[in-house]
């Protein structure tokens, strides 16, 4: 499981909400929301960050010693790649373009053109002999045409019918005072992230299921396929055929 996952997993544990953690730990529930969908941008840096889970795991009576190692080797490489691309960025190769020659040019053209007249001079009486002995040859020979293979005609193929592609529209709008969402496809990628204000609305369509971390889920009505649901889920699933999963399942 990943560190938000982890995070989300301790909380439920503790039967805690997003907004009594916030309480006792006076950090904000958006960031809360970030973290547990392994956002962690929002910290202001590596140090906040593993200051932040350490004082989540406090409270919720977990270890944080395993989820700070699983944190630190994974921006440590992302650390060490910044580095190199600005160690990279600052040593590259400075290119200086050549400059020609240009005396050696114009003087290597005349030697050419001076040759090629000299050639052309003491040749020339051959050349037109040759072009006349190519003229007498070429009227004399009569080129039979070769005719042309029949073309081969391949049966059609009939494509297979294939099976119709499952899709799934959502809309999530805000009320009240909004929340914070993260939207993911049915692969993990990462569709909306951020805060829905109030009256705004955010539609997603896709195929397969697409996965949901709400904030405060009292401030979101869900439209799934035109119907609307109602959930009090922090995190749970999209269905294309139109239902709603608590996320992950038990």
């Amino acid at each position: 499981m990943s560190i938000g996952s982890e995070l989300t997993a301790a909380r439920e544990r503790a039967d805690m909400s997003i907004e009594q953690l916030s309480a006792a730990t006076r950090i904000r529930t958006g960031l809360l929301v970030a973290m547990e969908a392994d956002d962690f941008s929002r910290c202001g840096g590596n140090f906040y960050a593993r200051g932040h889970i350490r004082s989540i795991a406090r409270v919720v009576k977990a270890d944080p010693a395993p989820l700070l190692a699983a944190f630190d080797a994974e921006h440590a490489v992302e650390e060490e790649k910044a580095r190199r691309e600005e160690r990279a960025a600052v040593k590259g190769p400075t290119l200086h373009p050549a400059r020609p020659r240009w005396a050696l040019v114009v003087g290597a053209i005349l030697v050419s053109l001076m040759g090629w007249g000299m050639v052309r001079l003491f040749t020339l009486p051959s050349d037109i002999e040759a072009n006349a002995s190519k003229t007498a040859t070429t009227a004399a020979t009569v080129t039979t045409p070769t005719p042309k293979p029949t073309p081969t005609v391949r049966p059609t193929r009939t494509p297979s019918k294939k099976p119709p592609v499952l899709k799934t529209e959502l809309t999530l709008t805000a009320k009240g005072d909004g929340t914070y969402l993260t939207v993911r496809d049915k692969k993990g990628k990462r569709l909306f992230q951020g805060h829905l204000s109030p009256g705004i609305a955010q539609s997603v369509t896709t195929t397969g299921d697409i996965r949901i971390t709400v904030g405060i889920p009292a401030n979101l009505i869900v439209t799934l396929n035109g119907q609307r649901q109602s959930t009090k889920l922090y995190r749970f699933t999209a269905h294309p055929d139109g239902t709603l999963t608590k996320y992950p399942p038990n």
